[in-house]
């Protein structure tokens, strides 16, 4: 079973303060790659908007006892990269992902965001550096970012995958460099092994795609924050609405409305039947101020280019 060490997961608390963190080592993830498709070929997981929530990030420790959000990082077991899984034939045009990056050092650093199908070849690539994420310093700032590729690529069962910068060891003690951190939902509020890690396994250099819920002995079932954007073209009903998302929800003073589809408007709509919210929209997502909608409950409107997507939110 995977575990992790506190001190080097509880980084993000304090980043904005240091320079170097405390190292303390640990038993690098075990697992193996899980074939098992999603049923009824809905792709997202349902739970994305149920579940999903950045407002009070916290990390997994190794007591059990602090599960919730925050795995999906780079961390001691020298992760590479994280990938959430999709099934539906579907033409990927980008990649985009609810992010923030915590910097140990003033230092700028590689990643990607890629299609990775299940035999694990790449079918298409966007590079990028940890300075073109959201920073936290002295508070989380996670925000959708969005990367588009150079052509669509076709893909049926695959991963949207976020590759991330390895832990620069610093002598003995100490790291530096950044920690790429990408949201997730609860644990338990996910629809399967759906989420992957690529990471070493056994400390020899070897690396592999590894079911979480799996390498975590069946304890951690969560949906990653990462999600392809695509072509709109012969999508079912279910699937536009399994490709659009409403997050953080519930949500207090603001919901981040986003679609792997292109949306042309957004509505939300309250209990009555009033439209309280509308704009139009040309692209994947928008910002709702929610603050002087009024605790309740609403239904969130999408239109995209295949259809409207109805979404329920729940505003504190």
């Amino acid at each position: 079973m995977k575990k992790i060490i506190l001190s080097v997961l509880a980084l993000g608390l304090s980043m904005g303060l240091m320079a170097q963190k405390v190292y303390n080592g640990a038993e690098p993830i075990q697992g193996k790659l899980a074939q098992t498709a999603k049923t009824g070929n809905i792709v997202y997981p349902e739970t994305f908007e149920d579940c999903a929530s950045v407002d009070d990030p916290k990390f997994y420790t190794q007591d059990g006892e602090s599960l919730w959000l925050g795995i999906t990082g780079t961390n001691a077991y020298m992760d590479l990269a994280y990938g959430q899984r999709y099934v539906g034939n579907y033409q990927v045009t980008g990649i985009a992902a609810v992010m923030t990056n915590l910097p140990i050092e003033d230092v700028e650093e590689e990643m990607a965001a890629t299609v990775v199908d299940m035999n694990g070849n790449e079918l298409a690539r966007v590079n990028f550096t940890t300075a073109d994420l959201p920073q936290s310093t002295e508070s989380f700032a996670f925000d959708l970012v969005e990367f588009d590729f150079a052509s669509p690529v076709s893909a049926s069962d695959f991963m949207a995958v976020i590759e991330v910068p390895a832990l620069t060891i610093i002598g003995e003690g100490s790291v530096g460099g950044n920690i790429a951190i990408i949201a997730s939902t609860e644990i338990d509020c996910a629809s399967g092994e759906m989420s992957y890690s690529y990471s070493d396994l056994e400390g020899t250099g070897d690396y592999e795609w590894v079911s979480i819920l799996e390498a975590w002995g069946g304890s951690v079932d969560l949906d990653i924050m990462i999600f392809p954007k695509v072509s709109g073209v012969g999508l079912t009903e279910a699937e536009v609405n399994s490709l659009s998302y409403v997050y953080p929800n519930p949500a207090k003073d603001e919901v981040l409305v986003a679609s792997s589809l292109s949306m042309e408007r957004v509505e939300i709509v309250n209990m009555l039947g009033q439209v309280v919210y509308s704009a139009d929209v040309n692209g994947n997502s928008v910002k709702v101020n929610t603050a002087e909608m009024g605790a309740g409950n609403y239904v969130v409107k999408m239109y995209t280019e295949a259809g409207m997507a109805t979404k329920k939110l729940v505003v504190e």
